[in-house]
Formats: structure tokens, sequence, C-alpha cells
């Protein structure tokens, strides 16, 4: 495998994303300020431990629009100039979309460490939290997010659509999730529907220490993912015949 070129592409696509701080940091701070006024009502009506529940909730779903924008800006760039000079490389078309796909994550990343610092220090001054297991299970996340996205952006023709699909995907990873209520308090039909969200599995991964959803959120990550390169390399090969 071209290990050189691989690493090259990713490393320019992170550095693409750190660059493009008009689409991360505005939802870094979103996700900032949401963090702060929600836990606070958490606070009030449930303690301590409501509050815990919900910060813990909202810092891996924080990853998801910034990673869902940034997967989009990257395919919607696939049809330009700068895709034809990456495959004259020794490259396959899944590979470069692959590690192209690290603007997404990166993104994610980005908006997650903000959010994640504020829990750690400004919320739950608890400094342990910014760990890694934390960060491995905001990076499995934002790998599935990216995954997702790309599979799904197969829907999006221009730019016009970018918005309605990450309104609808972000809506959707929200509120069928456990970000707001504890998955005890579901019922078994939409505890099973709950269960398959990424955005649970991360969360609840976070609040237990546990390691199966841990373990399924990997296997998820991986699975969206694959299918999101596999999605957008026929397309990219349609669209270069």
């Amino acid at each position: 495998m071209p290990l050189r070129e691989l690493a090259a592409i990713a490393l320019y696509e992170a550095e693409n994303a750190v660059r493009r701080w008009e689409i991360w940091l505005p939802y870094a701070f979103s996700a900032t300020l949401g963090l702060f006024m929600v836990s606070r009502g958490f606070a009030a009506f449930g303690g301590p431990a409501a509050e815990r529940f919900f910060a813990l909730g909202w810092v891996p779903f924080s990853t998801v629009t910034a990673a869902s924008l940034g997967t989009i800006t990257v395919v919607l760039g696939l049809s330009h100039q700068s895709l034809r000079y990456w495959l004259s490389l020794p490259l396959s078309i899944g590979q470069v979309i692959a590690v192209k796909l690290v603007m997404g994550v990166t993104m994610g990343m980005l908006v997650a460490a903000t959010t994640l610092l504020f829990a750690a220090f400004g919320i739950l001054h608890r400094a342990t939290l910014f760990g890694p297991g934390t960060l491995l299970v905001l990076f499995l996340l934002t790998f599935a997010t990216s995954g997702l996205l790309a599979a799904l952006s197969l829907l999006v023709r221009d730019i016009t659509k970018i918005s309605i699909l990450t309104i609808l995907v972000s809506a959707v990873l929200q509120y069928l999730s456990t970000l707001y209520v504890p998955l005890e308090r579901l019922t078994p039909w939409l505890r099973a529907l709950v269960l398959v969200n990424p955005v649970t599995l991360a969360g609840e991964a976070l609040r237990t220490g546990a390691a199966a959803p841990l373990a399924a959120l990997a296997a998820e990550a991986a699975v969206f993912f694959v299918a999101g390169v596999y999605l957008l390399s026929r397309r990219v090969r349609t669209q270069l015949e």
C-alpha cells in the first residue's frame, strides 16, 4: 500500500479542515453555548447527576454537524481538478476517497475537543474526562458520522441541498438518541431503535465506561465508513467514465 501518498492526502485534508474555520468554528461556539445553558437547566431540575448525564451525551453529539458539513464539502469537491491530481498517484479511487474524508473527521474532532474541554473543566470539573478513552469514543463517532454522510451524500446533487441533508441527519441523530432521555426510561421498541444510533452508543460509552457500547460503536463506525467509501467510489467512477 502506498503509505506515503495516503499520508500526504490525509495530512492535506486535516490541514485544510483546520483552515476552514468558517465551517467548524460557529458549530464549536454553538455546541459550547448549548452545553453551558442546557446543562444549567438539567442541574436545576435534576441535580448534578442529571447535569452529568446531559453533558456526557452532548459532547459526542456536538461532533455531528461539523463532521457532516466537512464530509459533504469533500463530496462536492470530488469532481474538481484536485481529484484527478490525486488519482494520478498510484492510488485507487477508494483509497483517495477514504483519506479525503479525513476533513470531515477532523472538523468533528475540532468541535468535540472544544466542547470536551469545556465539559471537563467548566461543567463537570473532571480533568480525567479529557483522556484517551473519551477521545477514542469521539474519534469513532466522527468516523461513523462521516461514513454515514458520505453514503447519504449520493442524494446531494448541488450545494443548495447541503443544509437540508445536514438538518435531517442532525435531527434524527439528536432526537432518536439518549441525549435527553435515559435508555432505561424508553419503551422496549423505542430502546431498540435508539440503540442503532451511534450518538447513543457514544453517550452510553462515556456515561457507563462499559465495553459493549464502545464495541458496538466501533463496529458501526467501520460499517458506515466502508459503506460510504464504497458508494462514493462507485459515483466517482461513473463521473470519470
